[in-house]
């Protein structure tokens, strides 16, 4: 029995509290690693912010359902009410809790892009009723001990009703802490998830968001790229991106550069993508002890053109593919290609290929529809698209080895190799990996280097030491085609992989002291042709949308493109950047340094006070050119 009906209310509203505060501390204990850095006070700090994020997540969705049980009396309606606010509540805890799995990939919240998560259901049921089975089993039952404590409280008896004047008095106070609970600010806007930073810290950020909130904070925010003038942008924007070599050629394009024909040999371009090969893990490329995962890769690296200087620009797979078939930083905020910024007209990889007399080519490890790298490859004038339903198994996979989703690599690149046999020479082909994807099967135990498991590091460096392999036979087969010795490869990833020095990776590298988080973003980049390049280490400053204009330059072709990047062989480039979005977070990568800004604060920074100010504005102005351009369709004809 309650002795009024605010009783049963307030019930609800501080199990909500404890949950979605457990679910925090949850994240917290999970990746003590991306925590480290806060001070005891900035620690509490956060938590105090993340109460305050609670609040206005709790408040947001419940303000109905709590004004309608302030004046519902008969027990059936109060519990159908009550019923219908616990599953909205579920569904926040839910997805708060999924958002704790999810940080595992690209740690920082998910934001809008779960509305493109449809695309991987495939991965994500694998991964739910797989390795994260346990997580889907509590999950479930926390969802229904909690619909039937709602649903006992709310349907016990109410001894006092308050109504009359005492209800109304206390529903203007009831709606008065409900508005200011959601505004959760007296002054100016309301708050918003740059202000969840307590201090400007990532990490700090990170521990006071909720993934609920950052979902449905996210959902429409794309009116953010206004941070200085258009004009401005743009001059500043193109002072950053102008050579002789690639003028810009129209007033009402201004982004828009034209590359001259040159004549040179019409060499084929073979591009690999590699799922989550981030530098830091790989032999030849990271900065702390080489575990000797990937021994063919570093051969190769230290045989081509080995860019060590060399970034991401964004966390997730189809942020990488965007950047390579467009040369776009996906804008905070905006959709990815094939689900929306294909609307703008843009300058597409596959097309000027083809306009330069090259055949196409690309596939996936996935499953055609993965990322829908299907259309996006269609749309980027890729002739000929493949899945893993179209290639034939041809490695040898253990009894109990076969991977949930996709194929493994040896099959992509092994059937990659026989069709780009039948092309037509000159040709351009696109080949994304799969198998360093989590959950990390690796065909037999032959490539268990270390103690294997499908969810842990120790998974994943298993995967890459099957995924060198792969490349290995791979490649030791192609030098024997005859297309070979005419034949460019170009070996890069789609975002990196989390930290190496984790819980496990600091086992296996005791004595490495923690590089910035900057290091998360640096992937490997080998352009591979010894016939044509001699073997160079090469530490220009470069970005996944540099590998568009600089096929464009390396092969001498006419075209008239739009790209947030610039070839990485033109010497006489005013300013070399890379340009990334992680989130509700932008950054920007000069040679003086970089910045990750929120859209309030700077959060994080290597550059001096001296270039601060300087990497800032340009910062501003490549995201406001960038999104603005894009939005008004002026990125290209």
């Amino acid at each position: 029995m309650h002795k009024h009906q605010l009783s049963p209310i307030i019930k609800v509203i501080l199990f909500s509290f404890i949950a979605l505060m457990l679910i925090r501390l949850t994240l917290y204990n999970f990746y003590l690693d991306d925590f480290s850095n806060l001070t005891t006070y900035e620690f509490f700090y956060s938590l105090f912010m993340g109460f305050r994020v609670d609040m206005i997540t709790i408040f947001t969705f419940s303000s109905i359902f709590i004004l309608l049980l302030l004046f519902l009396k008969g027990t059936k309606k109060r519990a159908t009410i009550a019923i219908l606010w616990a599953l909205v509540l579920n569904i926040i805890f839910i997805l708060s809790f999924s958002d704790v799995l999810y940080y595992h990939y690209i740690h920082r919240h998910i934001s809008n892009e779960l509305f493109n998560l449809g695309n991987d259901m495939d991965i994500i049921f694998s991964m739910a009723f797989g390795s994260m089975l346990p997580y889907t089993i509590g999950a479930t039952l926390f969802s229904f001990i909690f619909l039937y404590f709602v649903l006992k409280t709310f349907t016990r008896h109410v001894e006092n009703f308050i109504d009359g004047r005492h209800i109304a008095i206390i529903t203007i106070i009831t709606i008065l802490v409900l508005f200011i609970g959601i505004r959760n600010n007296f002054g100016g806007k309301s708050f918003g998830t740059s202000d969840a930073f307590a201090v400007n810290k990532v990490s700090s950020g990170n521990l006071a968001l909720n993934g609920f909130f950052t979902i449905y904070r996210t959902a429409s925010e794309s009116k953010k790229h206004n941070l200085v003038k258009l004009d401005e942008a743009i001059k500043i924007t193109q002072d950053a991106l102008r050579s002789p070599n690639a003028k810009f050629i129209d007033e009402n394009y201004p982004l828009l550069r034209h590359y001259k024909k040159k004549e040179k040999e019409k060499y084929n371009v073979v591009i690999v993508l590699l799922e989550s090969f981030g530098a830091e893990h790989l032999d030849g490329f990271t900065k702390y002890k080489e575990l000797g995962v990937t021994p063919y890769f570093k051969k190769l690296s230290n045989e081509g053109l080995k860019f060590t200087n060399f970034y991401s620009n964004g966390y997730r797979s189809i942020y990488g593919i965007t950047s390579i078939f467009t040369s776009i930083t996906i804008p905070q905020g905006f959709n990815y290609l094939g689900r929306g910024l294909e609307l703008s007209n843009l300058s597409y990889l596959g097309t000027t290929a083809k306009e330069n007399g090259y055949s196409t080519i690309s596939m996936q490890g996935g499953n055609r529809r993965s990322y829908r790298v299907d259309s996006v490859s269609n749309l980027s004038g890729f002739d000929e698209y493949y899945g893993a339903e179209d290639m034939p198994n041809v490695e040898e996979v253990e009894a109990g080895r076969k991977p949930n989703t996709g194929t493994y690599d040896y099959n992509m690149l092994d059937f990659y190799r026989n069709k780009l046999n039948k092309m037509k020479e000159p040709f351009l082909g696109f080949a994304f990996t799969s198998s360093t994807h989590s959950d990390f099967h690796v065909p037999s135990a032959k490539y268990d280097k270390f103690p294997h498991d499908l969810k842990n590091y120790n998974g994943a460096l298993n995967a890459y030491y099957y995924a060198d392999d792969s490349i290995r036979r791979f490649m030791e087969k192609a030098k024997k085609e005859p297309w070979f010795d005419r034949t460019i490869f170009i070996f890069t990833s789609d975002h990196g992989h989390g930290s190496a020095l984790n819980s496990i990776g600091k086992k296996y590298r005791p004595d490495d002291k923690p590089l910035d988080s900057i290091e998360h973003f640096r992937i490997p980049l080998i352009i591979y042709a010894p016939k044509i390049f001699k073997a160079e280490e090469i530490k220009t400053l470069g970005s996944q949308n540099d590998i568009f204009p600089s096929i464009v330059d390396m092969l001498g072709w006419e075209a008239n493109i739009t790209t947030m990047g610039s070839s990485l062989f033109d010497k006489d480039i005013n300013t070399r950047f890379a340009y990334f979005f992680a989130g509700n977070l932008i950054g920007l990568i000069t040679d003086n340094g970089y910045i990750k800004y929120n859209f309030k604060n700077i959060v994080a920074k290597s550059v001096d006070d001296k270039n601060l100010q300087k990497t800032k504005k340009l910062l501003f102005c490549i995201d406001t050119a960038e999104a603005q351009l894009i939005q008004n369709n002026k990125w290209t004809k």
